[in-house]
């Protein structure tokens, strides 16, 4: 599905609509979201591993994040995620190309809804003090908490040079 962005004026938008049963109004939100909110929109699951450590389903996705394709022809491909495209609410991948008609390769889009996260980018602590604040929401004591993000930074973060490899492709691909 490719969303047509005409004419959007984020001055109309509503975070009101968010909580409505009907469906168009649901549209509407997507749609019409603003960048700011369109990140928070683009998460995915978590692996069972990591779901199992630190008790969330999921996690707004970032560049470098290892993840693993569920659906579609790229069913079982793994790669970091290198460029993450806002307006159209998709993912690129490295491991995921195609050659178009001119002979080149092209990273194929795909919907974080399609993918599973097995490693983090850790890099950030921002990202870090989201996971602590999320685990503090469904009630893990505090100490617990510190000990269960240090074995997640151990275990499941994505190495440097990993990181070093997927920023050189992201400066690329833009």
């Amino acid at each position: 599905m490719v969303l047509k962005i005409k004419n959007i004026d984020y001055k109309d938008w509503s975070s009101s609509w968010k909580s409505s049963k009907n469906s168009r109004k649901q549209r509407k939100y997507i749609i019409n979201a603003p960048l700011h909110i369109r990140g928070k929109i683009i998460s995915s699951m978590l692996s069972k591993d990591i779901k199992n450590l630190i008790k969330i389903n999921s996690l707004p996705l970032r560049v470098g994040d290892y993840v693993k394709v569920l659906r579609g022809k790229y069913r079982n491909t793994e790669g970091f995620v290198i460029y993450i495209d806002r307006k159209r609410y998709k993912v690129y991948i490295d491991n995921v190309k195609f050659t178009n008609k001119a002979n080149r390769e092209v990273y194929r889009p795909i919907h974080s809804s399609k993918l599973l996260i097995l490693r983090l980018n850790l890099k950030d602590k921002k990202r870090i003090e989201i996971i602590k604040r999320k685990m503090k929401a469904k009630n893990i004591e505090e100490n617990k908490i510190e000990e269960l993000v240090n074995q997640l930074v151990n275990n499941f973060s994505v190495k440097e040079d990993e990181l070093a490899k997927v920023t050189e492709l992201n400066k690329k691909f833009k």
